[in-house]
């Protein structure tokens, strides 16, 4: 079972949708040696979209944003449209934190602990997992929540 208003109060309300963020840049958390800094999201309120698909393509997106400053970074990422690719093996810093994220799931077990603490039930939270690699940006590792849009809007819903 999740806390409404637990998880609302994380939550802004925006025109077609809800902003959550979580700063966590106080809590000690690391990947590879490199700070973690906020855990958040977009669920959208568009009602538009036809019924089984996602309002927006940014619906179920989580990021976790970490900390660039100071990393080696051989600048070997290419944009092709929306992608972000990587030559998977260069040994540069960021690279290599990029790789703990998604190959190693080096913070699943974290990100799991923050969601439950801010009010998401355990079964949502064990449910986000990382998204494709090739989507990434430099300093935010992407996943994929879908469950955990769902339980904010209803959040929102209950708590308005």
């Amino acid at each position: 079972m999740f806390n409404a208003q637990k998880i609302a109060q994380f939550c802004e309300v925006e025109k077609d949708g809800i902003s959550f963020s979580v700063d966590v840049s106080d809590r000690g958390l690391t990947v590879a040696g490199v700070k973690v800094l906020e855990v958040g999201m977009y669920a959208s309120t568009d009602n538009d979209a036809d019924e089984g698909e996602e309002a927006s393509y940014c619906d179920g997106d989580m990021y976790v944003a970490w900390d660039m400053e100071g990393l080696q970074n051989d600048e070997t990422a290419q944009t092709t449209g929306v992608l972000l690719l990587r030559n998977i093996h260069s040994e540069d810093d960021v690279t290599a934190v990029m790789g703990q994220f998604y190959w190693e799931h080096a913070f699943d077990e974290q990100l799991r602990d923050i969601l439950i603490d801010c009010g998401f039930s355990a079964e949502t939270a064990g449910n986000v997992h990382t998204s494709e690699w090739g989507m990434q940006d430099e300093g935010r590792a992407s996943y994929d929540a879908f469950g955990i849009a769902d339980e904010i809007r209803k959040a929102i819903t209950l708590t308005a």
